[in-house]
């Protein structure tokens, strides 16, 4: 557990830690402080230290931004979202996309539906992309196994226009191509 962390949780437990000259000063309610003490006294030197440097350098915090905390290594960030690396972000908006291409190819998107979706998604607030995320993937997981009973009972509107492999499992459904076992089937 670093600083940061350790500032986090005690805001998420209503308690504020502000600097008594060494002395770091807890405010809150009684049972947080009492349960955060043993967590903060082996790092009374940096978080003294993490004080004085934030009453320092006294950024700036719009009225919108009221709670937010300081990271010393990037700047403000609320603390009911995780802290994302600029990397982490590209990680999560490729998942996503890679998530509403494979829901469009389940389920048969026009090309134009697709690139709304993708274009609405992808020019989101950041606020969005977790609550996106967890959208397109479960649906995603129920369009694919829908696919798959769907395959399984052969009894599924437009069936000529999708991929049945007889003994399917159905990882083929949604694509173009032919699953390992139709090709083994094939070339016996």
């Amino acid at each position: 557990m670093n600083v940061t962390q350790i500032l986090s949780k005690a805001h998420t437990m209503g308690v504020s830690l502000s600097l008594n000259g060494d002395a770091v000063k807890l405010r809150g309610p009684a049972h947080a402080i009492e349960a955060l003490k043993p967590q903060l006294a082996p790092f009374k030197a940096e978080i003294v230290a993490h004080l004085r440097a934030a009453a320092s350098t006294a950024e700036y915090v719009p009225a919108d931004c009221v709670g937010v905390l300081h990271d010393p290594d990037g700047g403000l960030f609320l603390p009911w979202g995780p802290y994302l690396s600029p990397d982490e972000l590209k990680q999560m908006r490729a998942e996503l996309v890679r998530m509403i291409d494979c829901l469009a190819r389940l389920e048969g998107w026009a090309r134009e539906l697709r690139d709304d979706v993708m274009g609405r998604a992808m020019r989101a607030p950041l606020s969005d992309l977790l609550p996106n995320m967890h959208h397109f993937r479960n649906r995603t997981a129920a369009s694919h196994a829908a696919a798959i009973a769907c395959a399984r009972n052969r009894r599924c509107e437009r069936l000529d226009e999708r991929h049945y492999c007889p003994g399917c499992t159905g990882e083929c459904i949604g694509t173009s191509k032919r699953c390992t076992r139709h090709k083994k089937q094939r070339a016996a």
